[in-house]
């Protein structure tokens, strides 16, 4: 009986598990446009006691971004051109550009219900595909972030870099 349990209690938390993972959570034809949209969903980047980002891959029409949500738990703002930079393990820099300028609001660099009160911004960054080779192919160890106060900068967990990996493999 006590190994039946054991079993079970093996198999939901494994299917449990396999639910938190990234997972392609918007894949449609824009009736209007008809551009085909495809979008992972939020995963954690970076989490500390002073920054949370949160990233997903977006493709629309076979061009690809990466969009960041960012809580300093402050106000700022990301302009036009700011740099979001990749540290990759094999030393090289892969450096992606903000798409428009942003400035935080009330909630808009939560990813749930954590944050929702909090200040934060969400930026698009677009990726060539040479970019995108790159973050596949090497695992990323540093990000760097500009904004109006100054660049932010975090190393990246082994699990978080692999969900970046996967999260471009789903597209």
């Amino acid at each position: 009986m006590k190994r039946k349990a054991l079993i079970i209690f093996s198999v939901l938390i494994g299917l449990t598990l396999k639910t938190f993972a990234q997972k392609l959570e918007e894949n449609k034809k824009d009736d209007f446009t008809n551009a085909a949209i495809k979008r992972t969903s939020w995963e954690t980047l970076t989490s500390s006691l002073s920054e949370t980002a949160y990233f997903r891959i977006s493709q629309v029409n076979g061009s690809e971004t990466f969009d960041l949500k960012l809580m300093l738990y402050k106000i700022f703002y990301i302009g036009k051109d700011a740099e979001l930079s990749f540290k990759l393990a094999n030393g090289e820099i892969v450096t992606l550009k903000n798409l428009e300028y942003a400035i935080t609001c009330k909630g808009c660099g939560a990813a749930g219900y954590s944050g929702s009160a909090a200040e934060g911004i969400q930026v698009t960054y677009p990726m060539s595909s040479e970019q995108v080779e790159k973050l596949k192919a090497n695992k990323i160890v540093k990000v760097r972030i500009d904004t109006s106060m100054g660049y932010v900068e975090d190393d990246i967990k082994d699990k978080r870099a692999e969900k970046l990996i996967k999260s471009l493999g789903l597209l």
